[in-house]
């Protein structure tokens, strides 16, 4: 166990907020406010109802893959894993609940037109996955 966490790196760590950032930026800006979709766990969480927030979702969907992670990966590939999801989940709960930014009813950045916030959403997203 030791050895595996001599193999965590600070340099991985500020990457993964980086990158953390600029996924849930691309998604809670442009994606969620014109009910657009992304796939895997973070469109499963913005298909769910609205009672609990998306990073409460995300946190939660992600558990099993956590302990999955564990047992196929080991210990430093699931604290990334639950780092990197960490960081996604508290952006954007910033973003949408903390910030004055109004992610209601359209995108603060791109208004309510559908294909321009699928290909920013989608290429933001991309580059923070």
């Amino acid at each position: 166990m030791k050895n595996e966490l001599k193999k965590l790196n600070y340099k991985n760590f500020i990457m993964l907020t980086i990158a953390g950032f600029i996924n849930a930026f691309g998604i809670t800006v442009f994606l969620m406010p014109v009910n657009l979709y992304d796939s895997g766990i973070s469109g499963t969480s913005m298909l769910l109802p609205d009672y609990l927030s998306l990073s409460i979702f995300l946190l939660v969907l992600n558990l099993p893959l956590f302990l999955y992670g564990l047992k196929r990966q080991g210990l430093a590939f699931t604290i990334y894993a639950c780092y990197a999801v960490a960081c996604y989940s508290f952006f954007s709960w910033l973003i949408t609940d903390v910030l004055p930014i109004d992610v209601s009813l359209a995108s603060p950045l791109a208004e309510n037109d559908l294909v321009l916030c699928s290909l920013f959403g989608g290429v933001i997203s991309g580059v923070g996955s």
